[in-house]
């Protein structure tokens, strides 16, 4: 069997990388005789997923190396892809994140956005900008392809404060098939609910509404992470226009994605990433006060529910590496497609992804800045992932992107060099802070409460 590419998984127990991802890189044929090295700071769990994947290798006929250690610099040299998938004590400090903007009148889903944003994306580039600095020096040429959110600032860190060539993968684009699929499903006879709303149950229709929307339809889109908007939806079968369709289908609907709904009666634009998401970046929704969040019907992420989830997936990790559980339901689970693209870019297979986050220096949007990182469709080869150039956003995303692309440099230039002042002046900037005093309080509540993990404020 031919050599395959050398894959370091950093993070190789976490939630976002876990039994799909493995499975899927397992399964890929063109992958096969790959050396796989995973790396977690968890050495149980380290073990647990490397006997799995020995298991894999073994009964699937992969031909492939594994290896493993907690010392990512060990496993680096000579890597042709890395993937980064990492957070520490993620659900508890998002928790906190919310419970302190609680405490001055901020809701928010304190993810991606808002203070609890910054300081989300503060503590993920605390962890990575050391591994980041070994990826430059143990393999410079590596494809870095990063998991861990907030996607805009981690991809940007790393894109300003080192020469890595690095990519961000997230499956939100799928929400916007998922919408396109529920608001014209009637229209192109797609057998699903057409009554669906979301809600953070795992409903399986939510992804096959997007899967049937895939089939059939064509999306463009582009902006920011968790920020992109709708520029065309076009019918695979006809080749007809649909996204006026779309918009105007969309505003006849009263229960479904209603903060969506909203921008679309206001500005005739329509964001991709759905309510919970899209309202990260905004300012309508974060005043606890005004009942945003009830009016629109904002569904929080199930914070409580994720460590059950992740002992269940532990729990089946170890079935599995034990034997005790079947592996066959691993060659279908659906993933965020990092497979995809490092056998498109080891095989010079051109394939066509429709979302991926690169920096704009080829112009990929015309109206942002060519430092910024934006998410735009690409194409996958020997040469790398070239973005596909979508040429400018209409004004009211433009607008709104582009402010937060300004926020963003205040931010990551605040997080990496460990600057308070201009951690405060970011803070300032977001549109959910609308009083200084608040954003001084946010900043010395966050950082005494998360002394540990922020060593570049200390």
């Amino acid at each position: 069997m031919r050599k395959g590419p050398k894959i370091v998984v950093i993070g190789a127990g976490s939630a976002s990388f876990g039994l799909t991802n493995l499975g899927a890189i397992m399964r890929t044929e063109e992958l096969h005789g790959a050396q796989l090295y995973l790396c977690d700071l968890n050495q149980e769990g380290l073990g647990q997923i490397t006997r799995l994947a020995e298991r894999l290798n073994r009964e699937w006929d992969a031909g492939m190396k594994i290896g493993q250690d907690t010392d990512c610099r060990k496993l680096l040299p000579g890597a042709d892809f890395v993937i980064i998938s990492v957070a520490i004590d993620r659900e508890a400090c998002w928790e906190k994140d919310h419970e302190i903007a609680l405490k001055y009148g901020i809701i928010h889903y304190a993810e991606n956005g808002g203070p609890g944003g910054f300081f989300h994306a503060a503590r993920n580039i605390a962890l990575l900008m050391p591994v980041f600095r070994s990826i430059e020096e143990l393999c410079p040429n590596a494809l870095v392809l990063n998991f861990t959110n907030p996607m805009t600032r981690i991809c940007t860190a790393a894109a300003r404060y080192t020469k890595l060539k690095i990519v961000g993968i997230c499956h939100q684009i799928d929400f916007g098939y998922m919408m396109a699929g529920r608001i014209l499903g009637r229209t192109l006879g797609l057998s699903i609910n057409h009554d669906y709303c979301f809600r953070w149950n795992h409903d399986p229709e939510e992804h096959r509404i997007a899967d049937a929307a895939h089939e059939r339809l064509d999306i463009l889109a582009a902006g920011t992470n968790h920020f992109t908007w709708f520029l065309s939806i076009k019918d695979k079968q006809t080749g007809e226009e649909l996204l006026p369709l779309f918009k105007k289908l969309f505003l006849e609907q009263k229960e479904f994605e209603p903060y969506t709904r909203s921008i679309i009666e206001t500005f005739d634009q329509c964001p991709t990433s759905g309510d919970a998401h899209f309202l990260e970046y905004m300012p309508f929704t974060s005043n606890r006060a005004r009942g945003g969040w009830e009016r629109y019907d904002i569904q929080m992420y199930p914070l409580k529910g994720q460590d059950l989830m992740r002992d269940q997936m532990w729990q089946d990790i170890a079935d599995m590496a034990d034997g005790k559980k079947g592996i066959d339901g691993l060659k279908h689970v659906k993933t965020e497609r990092a497979e995809i693209i490092m056998a498109s870019v080891w095989t010079d297979s051109h394939h066509y992804d429709y979302a991926v986050n690169l920096p704009n220096t080829q112009g990929l949007i015309t109206n942002m800045d060519r430092d910024a990182v934006v998410e735009v469709p690409a194409v996958m080869g020997i040469h790398g992932i070239q973005g596909v150039a979508v040429g400018e956003l209409p004004k009211i995303p433009a607008v709104f992107c582009n402010r937060q692309k300004e926020i963003v440099d205040v931010a990551v230039k605040a997080m990496v060099e460990g600057d308070r002042k201009l951690a405060l002046q970011a803070l300032c900037l977001d549109p959910m802070i609308d009083d200084i005093e608040v954003a001084k309080h946010l900043l010395e509540d966050s950082l005494t409460a998360f002394a540990d993990y922020l060593p570049q404020f200390q």
